[in-house]
């Protein structure tokens, strides 16, 4: 660890916790920024779609927490010898759970953003059924650049935006049923 390494990881707990606490607030203020600039339809959905949104990335950052870093930590640590123990930096403990629980937290935004270009008309069932194959092999490659290069991590990951790309799906026959 460096000199000020204690100083650094204290420091950025308290910013990455503060930022997580601090998003339903920024949300809201922005919320009310636009506001005034919105149709009724689209403010009707508005406090729905930023609590669905805060909503699932804390269930990402839960899921990494729960599940996803503890299966990731067992593995690397089994990958050692019996006579050489892990030292673990903290700067690069912190920093491998971090980017974990950030990237797991904006991954199961996947839902809310297929809302959005759904009500835009970007985006159909229809489609996402049509290109399901490619979108498995994207989760595929995107859970190898979040997750640490071990098969466990990526199937801990993968299997879940599988899923969440299937509740993707019907999220957006529920907008198309709608309209």
């Amino acid at each position: 660890m460096k000199v000020q390494g204690m100083f650094m990881i204290k420091w950025g707990v308290a910013l990455l916790g503060g930022v997580v606490l601090a998003i339903p607030v920024l949300t809201y203020q922005l919320a009310k920024f636009i506001g005034p600039g919105l149709h009724n339809n689209e403010k009707k959905i508005m406090f729905p779609l930023v609590f669905f949104s805060y909503l699932a990335f804390l269930i990402g950052v839960v899921f990494a927490f729960v599940i996803l870093i503890p299966y990731s930590l067992n593995f690397f640590t089994s990958m050692g010898m019996v006579e050489v123990n892990n030292n673990f930096s903290i700067n690069y403990y912190f920093s491998f759970i971090t980017m974990l629980l950030l990237g797991s937290g904006v991954i199961f935004e996947l839902p809310i953003i297929v809302f959005i270009l759904s009500s835009m008309g970007i985006l159909t069932p229809a489609f996402m059924r049509h290109y399901r194959r490619h979108a498995i092999v994207f989760i595929l490659i995107l859970s190898a650049f979040i997750t640490p290069p071990d098969p466990i991590s990526l199937i801990f990951m993968s299997i879940p935006l599988a899923i969440l790309y299937e509740i993707s799906i019907g999220v957006s026959w529920m907008v198309k049923k709608d309209k």
